[in-house]
């Protein structure tokens, strides 16, 4: 990563700070437990699945919305130059033979 690079990050945290933080919503379980209490589980296990749902929910909101960690690393490898192709007689196969088209 260049200083450039560095610089840019740390701009774009910076100007992230003035923005409003808001708590993610919580998961209420018993709002939700009617939905799996003809399940054959117990309440501790009706509730570690209620979790695991909430958790996989929240995931597909974070995706929608580009908040996810994967989005934003690879947003960042977008901003970044593509690397050089090298020249067609330059090409090297995957024995590490050079060779000419």
């Amino acid at each position: 990563m260049t200083d450039k690079e560095k610089f840019d990050l740390n701009e774009q945290w910076l100007s992230a700070q003035g923005q409003p933080v808001m708590a993610p919503p919580q998961c209420d379980l018993e709002k939700y437990r009617e939905h799996v209490k003809n399940f054959d589980l117990s309440e501790e296990e009706q509730a570690e699945l209620l979790k695991t749902l909430w958790s996989i929910m929240a995931a597909f909101v974070d995706m929608g919305f580009g908040v996810d960690s994967i989005q934003l690393l690879s947003s960042l490898d977008q901003q970044q130059e593509s690397p050089q192709v090298p020249a067609q007689e330059e090409q090297v196969n995957p024995k590490g033979i050079t060779h000419d088209d």
